[in-house]
């Protein structure tokens, strides 16, 4: 006879899926529970069933073999649909609804039955724990009331588990994707035995503009539909992490052949490369891949070789796999282990990589230098070269940008207070930094600290310092105005502002994006272009200046349109400190060799 199903079925379910699951402790548990019930109703037989969408199974029994049945033969699945009341029947014989059972019929020939039902952490019905008797019997309201409170234990107890297992779940998984974060991937390795492994460190490619056209949402859209490609694209078995941000792991077990793994970094790239929509428009989906193969319990090592490959693989051009064995030591560098040495760098007492060179500025009319860009460079420990574009990113999401910010500008009062620069010295500051109140009181006090007019320092900023709170970056330029420090707008021309927003600002100089000025020789259109920006800024009554000048054509155009000054590798590379007078000089007699002796507005 089909048991009717509760009206809340499918709430039901999901309780009892959450309990499936147990673990040693809980079963331990469940076995106390049941033990209490025998010897308080004095039964030989007690159980802790779940009712599931078709069976009945036990997860703990005392005085018959374990095991399961269909849910239409159980007697729990009836005392569920009153999950405020325990069921009693004192003769199953007597009653039709169990007369024919087959437990009561033959082996191991049921006669009493009483249960209590279990509550989920949802509230519904799960199970029960119930009492058995091979002779009927009746029980007194106590003994009913006194079964309750034991169902009401166990069904806190379960409860208490599964919150437990949930929190322990959630410590390991990422909220957003469902994948293992760190701390769960960390888990997998510790947990599994010796064997083969392979590990693919996985960087989405141009996730940034995805984040910054599409918002937060359409950011977090693309991470779910990358995570679920890649869940489609591994084996069964292998397991895929999100660490953080737009960056995921395969854990691939048992596989340590070099083309095996070749091949499912293959696949993991034809399964991104599926055409995928958001918000009505077409986005790539793309990535860079690392990988390592070894063992087990070398993983400590295959991540930070799977690390570097994959930074290998972003030099290399993106959306392209590399390997780490075919990776030459010295540029073995991952972000990982990048990370992990800027945080040690900035640690209190920690040593700071970086050191400044200076790049010449030439006044065009002159063909003299009137000052030097200061520009950052890092060494890694006995490791290769890195380049800005790889470094500034890492160390604004580790939050560092403040203080690498501040460690340049005491180290460029430190250098010109030492030795007197023979021009001033512009430094870049991030758009945070100078988006914050009080920038301008923390320069004022670096220039008394090293006893240095304000007259010898420059300081460039980018149109993103105005995006966040532009009135605390116009309270730090007018602050830097009046202790003599010139505030020059740098990548001007790069797209991020409008005229409408830097009005107001008393800017000394405009610095025209190092885009324009490598499109502008050559290209009608990037001639045009470049008037045009040259035209705005103009607006705005402020001294010109061109970065990135490479070739001569570049800075006879920029002479010709009117340009104060120029930099770039055309006329000085950067120079070390004690270099720089030298740099200065040769960058003036370079830009005089080009232009000829007329002035500037005469030139081309």
């Amino acid at each position: 006879m089909e048991v009717p199903r509760p009206a809340n079925e499918a709430a039901r379910l999901l309780d009892v899926a959450d309990l499936e699951a147990f673990d040693r402790v809980t079963d331990d548990l469940l076995g106390a529970f049941i033990r209490v019930a025998a010897d308080l109703v004095g039964v030989p037989i007690c159980g802790v069933s779940l009712v599931g969408e078709h069976r009945q199974f036990f997860k703990a029994l005392k005085g018959l073999e374990p095991g399961s049945l269909p849910r239409d033969s159980s007697f729990c699945a009836h005392a569920i649909l009153n999950p405020q009341e325990v069921m009693v029947v004192s003769d199953l014989r007597a009653d039709p609804r169990f007369s024919t059972n087959a437990l009561v019929m033959g082996d191991p020939n049921l006669r009493f039955y009483a249960g209590a039902p279990l509550l989920g952490s949802r509230g519904n019905a799960v199970g029960t724990l119930c009492v058995l008797d091979r002779q009927p019997r009746s029980l007194t309201p106590q003994l009913v009331a006194r079964l309750q409170d034991l169902a009401r234990g166990a069904s806190a107890a379960l409860s208490l588990r599964h919150a437990i297992g949930e929190v322990h779940r959630a410590a390991r998984t990422d909220p957003l994707t469902g994948l293992l974060n760190r701390a769960g991937m960390k888990e997998v390795l510790a947990r599994e035995g010796p064997r083969d492994l392979c590990v693919l460190m996985i960087d989405l490619d141009g996730f940034k503009p995805i984040n910054d056209t599409y918002g937060h949402a359409g950011g977090d859209k693309a991470l779910v539909e990358v995570a679920r490609r890649l869940t489609e694209a591994v084996r069964e078995g292998d397991w895929v992490a999100r660490p953080g941000g737009d960056e995921f792991v395969v854990l691939a077990r048992g596989l340590a052949d070099r083309q095996a793994a070749l091949a499912l970094a293959e696949r993991i790239h034809a399964g991104l490369a599926d055409t995928f929509v958001l918000n009505g428009s077409l986005v790539p989906l793309r990535a860079s891949i690392g990988l390592a193969v070894g063992r087990r319990e070398e993983a400590a090592a295959l991540m930070e070789r799977a690390d570097a490959a994959v930074y290998e693989a972003k030099r290399a051009g993106r959306s392209v796999t590399r390997a780490a064995e075919d990776i030459p030591a010295p540029a073995s560098i991952g972000r990982t282990a990048l990370e992990q040495r800027l945080c040690r760098a900035f640690e209190p007492g920690g040593q700071v990589p970086f050191h400044l060179v200076f790049q010449p500025i030439v006044d065009i009319a002159t063909r003299a230098a009137h000052g030097a860009e200061a520009l950052l460079r890092w060494h890694g420990e006995a490791g290769p070269v890195l380049s800005l574009s790889e470094l500034l990113p890492v160390v604004e999401s580790l939050g560092y940008s403040g203080a690498l910010d501040r460690w340049v500008l005491a180290e460029a009062c430190r250098l010109m207070a030492a030795d007197g620069a023979p021009f001033p010295i512009s430094i870049n500051i991030s758009a945070s930094t100078f988006g914050m109140p009080g920038f301008d009181t923390a320069v004022a006090a670096a220039l008394r600290t090293h006893g240095l007019e304000g007259d010898r320092l420059r300081i460039e900023m980018t149109e993103r310092s105005l995006v966040g709170d532009p009135v605390a970056a116009l309270g730090n330029v007018e602050g830097l105005a009046r202790i003599g420090v010139r505030v020059a707008l740098d990548d001007f021309g790069g797209g991020h502002g409008t005229l409408a927003r830097l009005r107001g600002f008393p800017f000394s100089a405009i610095k025209i994006d190092r885009g324009l000025v490598m499109n502008c020789a050559g290209d009608a259109q990037g001639t045009a272009l470049l008037e045009a920006v040259v035209s705005m800024a103009r607006a705005l009554s402020v001294p010109l200046v061109a970065e990135g000048v490479e070739e001569a054509e570049q800075l006879m155009l920029l002479a010709r349109l009117g340009v104060d000054a120029a930099q770039g590798f055309l006329l000085s590379e950067a120079a070390p400190w004690d270099g720089l007078a030298a740099a200065g000089q040769a960058a003036g007699a370079r830009a005089h060799g080009i232009l000829g002796s007329a002035g500037r507005r005469a030139a081309g």
